[in-house]
């Protein structure tokens, strides 16, 4: 018996152990690919972090993969940081949609790109159509393998249900023509949505379901329903945001100010 407890304990330290090993494999590839450094968490980010959509779909959760560094830009310098968040609601089984017309969900693990900017935004949050906007419930096969939404399914107890909305931002979309796909919200249009830079910086992403916020000096960019799979395609995103960072850059320091498109 006391063997058989020596090979439990010894069985799982080893599961342990490998499943450290493949998560910082998994976060060297990222950096190698990404040219960023690894570290261990997401304190250094602004707490504006904790207002955005994002938190309040997820509230919180548990970050992997998380790499960070400076990147030069013409005329700046940028901090960004790329991880990987698996929802506190993942955790208990659930999800929630974000309660504006049309509404969406994220997926139980969200690759995020953050980037810090040299200027300070009001909350505007853009959202490209893809397959968050359906709502999918969780699938058969999904729910099996946790023990949190089998649980949830034996006593009939919802998984799904909406998040808080962010107090900056307004239900329905703001009245503005944008690229194909697009729509925004906030309470107000703030110029930078109507530069040429910033609209073509739109145009020219077309990743489907991305979803950016803006809040204070703070860039969020995220595909909402799926995780990005892979060290190069984390390494595309940290692009596309650092593609809408030039853009922004680009708009606000217009010698004019703010050109309308």
């Amino acid at each position: 018996m006391d063997w058989l407890i020596y090979s439990v304990v010894a069985g799982g330290g080893a599961v342990l152990a490998g499943t450290q090993f493949l998560r910082r494999q998994r976060q060297a590839a990222v950096a190698l690919a990404t040219e960023l450094e690894p570290i261990d968490d997401l304190s250094h980010l602004p707490e504006a972090l904790q207002r955005t959509a994002l938190w309040a779909l997820s509230e919180g959760g548990f970050e992997s993969r998380v790499v960070h560094g400076s990147v030069k830009r013409a005329g700046a310098d940028v901090a960004v940081t790329a991880f990987d968040l698996e929802t506190l609601r993942s955790r208990r089984g659930e999800w929630a949609y974000l309660p504006v017309e049309p509404p969406f969900r994220i997926g139980d693990r969200v690759s995020v790109v953050a980037c810090e900017l040299d200027r300070s935004f009001p909350h505007l949050l853009l959202k490209r159509t893809g397959r968050g906007d359906k709502l999918h419930d969780d699938g058969l096969g999904e729910i099996a393998t946790s023990l949190t939404r089998v649980a949830r399914e034996a006593l009939r107890v919802g998984r799904s249900s909406p998040s808080d909305l962010p107090p900056a931002l307004a239900p329905e979309p703001l009245a503005l023509e944008l690229p194909e796909h697009w729509r925004a919200y906030g309470q107000d249009v703030d110029p930078l949505l109507r530069h040429s830079a910033f609209r073509g910086a739109l145009a020219q992403t077309h990743r489907r379901d991305l979803v950016l916020e803006l809040i204070d000096s703070l860039l969020l960019v995220y595909p909402a329903a799926r995780s990005v799979v892979g060290a190069d395609p984390l390494a595309d995103l940290v692009t596309s945001a650092l593609a809408l960072v030039d853009a922004i850059r680009v708009a606000v320091l217009s010698p004019r100010g703010l050109e309308p498109a």
